[in-house]
């Protein structure tokens, strides 16, 4: 059976079409291709995060904490991962009659490449959202591609003033910092710094509010400080994730490389790569995590472990720029699975509906939610 067969398969099984000999036929096909009976089947096929769910999906018949997935659950998101790059969030056993995703009359497009730039003088440059980064120099200021930003008579030669990025609800922006230090920031972000950032003999200082990813330049002379809320975060270069958002229950900060130093209110964490500090009340808790969930929203996706309902929401809410309402109690199961970020809401909807105890309505840029 050829890729686009398996594709259209699935697709009548999670909208609950398949019949028993097509289901046969799924099961047969994901057999012949378990990596465990295909030696030549090499994770270096996949990209790195869907490598990582494979994986995952490989041991699918251990124990979870989640909902429990089927055989056939964890075989449709096999092929997910192969076909389309992504898994599904599916209920355990076959789907009811008539039960399939939901069609919405109204859909949301996905969010974009879209930011401000705000100089100390209160004059904002709007970045093109037809680009995917900016570089900004102590002179200079151009697109990642090389092209010019078009600045007027803004001047960015204000030292000890602040240079403040914006992403909106819907937007997502890339930044290469005065000292070559990369960022990432997430929708409805911001990451501001006093010009020109790279100044002999001093600390490198930003503050962050939302979520951005960082590969900060190494300069063991010249710490780099974020501080994100009551949180501070000091490395000299590596690569690490924080989510900040002020709707958020915590501060999240991910290490993916090297190590940090994560402070509040005089307690002191040290970071190890693959590990997670949480802030939560004046306390620091530190996690083993899978990194690739915490930055998969950088790598172009949704990517939930064991998450609620209503911080997957939240996620939703940012990036499509909409209303989350909920009608009645919400359900108190967690969910695992993924989508491409850019796909339509309509789809991100559907495939966390294909997983049952929870239903949307779109109306107009309102989601409603209920059980």
């Amino acid at each position: 059976m050829q890729n686009y067969e398996a594709r259209d398969l699935l697709n009548k099984y999670q909208a609950g079409k398949a019949t028993d000999e097509e289901i046969d036929l799924l099961l047969h096909w994901v057999q012949q291709i378990e990596p465990e009976n295909q030696p030549e089947f090499k994770s270096s096929d996949l990209d790195e995060v869907t490598a990582k769910i494979w994986n995952k999906i490989s041991t699918a018949n251990k124990k979870r904490r989640v909902i429990k997935l089927s055989y056939l659950s964890g075989i449709a998101a096999a092929i997910a991962a192969i076909v389309f790059g992504v898994f599904f969030f599916k209920a355990p056993g076959k789907p009811e009659p008539g039960s399939g995703a939901a069609n919405y009359t109204n859909d949301i497009a996905p969010g974009k490449n879209t930011a401000t730039l705000t100089l100390a003088n209160g004059k904002t440059i709007l970045l093109s959202d037809v680009k995917t980064g900016v570089i900004i120099d102590k002179n200079s200021l151009e697109y990642n591609d090389g092209s010019a930003v078009e600045r007027g008579d803004s001047d960015l030669r204000q030292d000890g003033e602040p240079v403040t990025i914006t992403t909106p609800r819907g937007g997502t922006y890339q930044v290469r910092l005065p000292d070559g230090s990369k960022v990432w920031l997430n929708a409805a972000s911001s990451l501001t710094y006093t010009a020109p950032l790279n100044e002999r003999g001093g600390i490198r200082k930003v503050e962050l509010s939302g979520e951005a990813y960082f590969e900060v330049f190494r300069n063991k002379n010249q710490p780099f400080v974020v501080t994100a809320k009551n949180l501070t975060t000091t490395v000299l270069g590596t690569h690490f994730n924080i989510n900040a958002y002020e709707d958020e229950p915590a501060i999240k900060t991910t290490l993916l490389e090297g190590s940090v130093l994560v402070a509040v209110d005089g307690l002191n964490k040290k970071l190890s790569p693959g590990f997670e500090a949480v802030n939560k009340g004046g306390n620091i808790e530190l996690n083993k995590v899978d990194v690739a969930t915490a930055v998969a929203w950088k790598n172009k996706q949704f990517l939930f472990e064991s998450e609620n309902i209503q911080t997957i929401m939240r996620m939703i809410e940012r990036w499509y720029d909409v209303e989350i309402i909920y009608e009645g109690p919400v359900t108190k199961d967690n969910f695992s699975g993924g989508v491409s970020r850019f796909d339509q809401l309509s789809k991100v909807l559907q495939s966390l509906e294909s997983a049952g105890a929870v239903h949307f309505k779109i109306q107009g840029r309102k989601i409603y939610v209920s059980q």
